[in-house]
């Protein structure tokens, strides 16, 4: 009889043949750790793996377990094997595999088996019939990659210290690093916490400076980079070509501390893994979001602002060259910022020198927040932007930083977010999720209802509450009493009061922004000109009968839901 299987927080733990075939009975997609009990399953796929679990948590196809080739016989080809083995099962059926913990690939395999999933769910294609994974024979010299077209890991990740950071050597040492025909594809600014700084310079820990090593990468901030050689080369075989220049001239110092003398060799500026299998692991350890080109470009979102002084002088250029740089503006917002909103969005620079500086321009008039969409856009448009110094930012005219400089303005006008995470965050800040308050009017409810909630729906709100119900007179009164005593008020309650109305709180990003454009000008003349995706554009029927209303202001919207669903009184 089957044991019972193990549940821990990710993966089922599967450690018998029973449970084996058991697990082959499991519906939809199964990403399984082969793992030899003398050194468990692999921990640096760990925040991938979660990460993947929340992506496609609505799908419900996505499982991961964890199987001990030891004591399992159908795994009995991966007993002598120490490198990490990753087996991908479809409805029982083992489809592919991936040796070493090649994020990219991982990530990239998971993401097209869900993909077909949700295909074959909405009945766009058939399941189709596939040759199940043969293991190679144990001791063999075949290999079972061979289902799966393993794609050469050609990145690398390397650290520049805390010293050379406060240092403002940041930008020269990545030149160098470029100099030397390498490229750098992500590059994060972190303060790298003990057991990151311990995973990373493992190979050290035998050394007697180790510990004060350790506290030393702590006192600062590093910038952790993803490095690849442009060639095909790869880049750690040409790292390690440089290690062995370096070593053939002065001796290379392992680990940095304050005080020491080094060699200004590229080598001792940046550590970089230096093999296949660790620059493998640090890449999920570090990155666990990144994605290589070669694998799939991402379409992303990124917060961008346009401070005070270059939104008055240069507006035009600079959204034109926004655009033109393949950017979609996905969601804007201009405001006024309080001394309290800069201090919180800006908590990690108040007690910088230039912070005072920041905060009179960041208060000195109207900021546009923008919300940027593209392949790939939070790198594209930091590497836009350029060095965040302005002195760094004129060595490097290209960049919108040097060429939108403000004259007499000390700080640059521009801001760009430095990760996915930090963008999520950041586009959180400026366009917090609200509920607004929409209604489809009589005349629109009888001829467009369905069309109209499909673009409600497909401009990604979600419909917290909905009802159908006539409106009474007093209630048309109150949903637009700011009309009152206009000469078309008691025509427009008669419109509203003609037959069901459809009610309903709408909630997204920006909520009463984005359904107001959605729904486009009052008047559907001037909404057919000027907007003409719009609701109105497409369905209303006169400027009184115009399809549909939302509220004006967030305070708006609360107040008319309260009212429209029971939880406030008329009065």
């Amino acid at each position: 009889m089957a044991g019972k299987k193990k549940e821990i927080q990710l993966q089922t733990i599967i450690s018998n043949q029973d449970q084996w075939d058991e697990l082959l009975l499991t519906k939809g997609i199964v990403v399984i750790d082969v793992f030899q009990a003398w050194c468990g399953p692999c921990k640096a796929v760990q925040n991938l793996f979660r990460k993947l679990r929340i992506d496609f948590s609505e799908d419900n196809v996505l499982h991961f377990a964890a199987a001990e080739a030891d004591n399992i016989e159908t795994l009995k080809p991966f007993r002598k094997s120490c490198e990490p083995v990753f087996l991908f099962s479809v409805h029982g059926k083992i489809l592919a595999m991936v040796k070493g913990v090649n994020a990219p690939l991982i990530t990239k395999i998971i993401t097209d088996l869900v993909q077909e999933e949700r295909e074959i769910a909405a009945g766009e294609k058939e399941r189709a019939e596939v040759e199940e994974l043969v293991f190679p024979e144990e001791g063999s010299e075949g290999s079972a990659d061979e289902a799966v077209e393993e794609e050469v890991l050609t990145y690398s990740v390397g650290i520049i210290k805390p010293d050379d950071v406060l240092a403002g050597r940041v930008e020269e040492i990545k030149k160098k690093i470029k100099d030397a025909g390498f490229d750098i594809e992500a590059d994060e600014e972190r303060m790298l916490t003990e057991e990151q700084i311990r995973v990373f310079y493992a190979r050290n820990k035998e050394e007697p400076d180790f510990d004060a090593f350790v506290q030393f990468m702590m006192t600062g901030p590093c910038h952790v980079l993803i490095i690849t050689k442009k060639e095909a080369t790869g880049a750690i075989p040409q790292w390690k070509d440089l290690h062995k220049a370096s070593d053939s001239g002065e001796t290379e110092e392992p680990m940095k501390l304050p005080g020491l003398t080094k060699p200004e060799s590229l080598v001792n500026l940046c550590d970089v893994q230096d093999s296949v299998e660790d620059a493998s692991r640090q890449l999920a350890f570090f990155f666990p979001n990144f994605h290589t080109s070669e694998v799939e470009h991402q379409v992303e979102r990124t917060l961008a602002i346009i401070r005070p002084s270059l939104l008055k002088e240069r507006r035009q250029s600079i959204m034109q060259r926004i655009k033109d740089d393949g950017f979609q503006i996905a969601m804007q917002k201009e405001v006024i910022l309080s001394e309290e909103q800069v201090r919180t969005f800006y908590k990690e620079h108040v007690g910088q020198d230039y912070f005072p500086v920041l905060l009179e321009q960041m208060t000195s008039g109207p900021t546009l927040v923008l919300a940027l969409t593209r392949e790939n856009a939070v790198s594209h448009w930091r590497g836009l932007l350029g060095p965040k110094t302005l002195e760094e930012a004129k060595e490097n005219p290209e960049s919108l930083r040097a060429q939108y400089a403000i004259e007499n303005v000390p700080i640059n006008q521009l801001h760009g977010s430095s990760t996915p995470s930090e963008a999520q965050k950041e586009l959180e800040f400026f366009f917090p999720k609200e509920q607004t308050f929409a209604l489809i009017k009589p005349e629109a409810v009888k001829t467009h209802k369905d069309e109209i909630m499909k673009k409600v729906k497909e401009a990604g709100f979600s419909i917290s509450k909905i009802k159908e119900q006539d409106l009474t007179r007093e209630m048309a009164a109150q949903f637009y009493k700011d009309h009152k005593g206009k000469p078309f008020f008691d025509e427009l309650v008669d419109c509203m009061t003609q037959g069901p109305s459809v009610i309903m709180v709408l909630s997204k990003e920006n909520a009463v922004e984005e359904w107001r454009h959605l729904m486009g000008p009052t008047d559907p003349e001037e909404a057919k000109k000027t907007c003409p995706e719009s609701i109105r554009a497409q369905f209303a029927h006169d400027i009184l009968s115009n399809a549909v209303h939302g509220s004006s202001n967030i305070e708006d919207a609360v107040r008319s839901i309260k009212f429209a669903f029971g939880e406030l009184d008329a009065d």
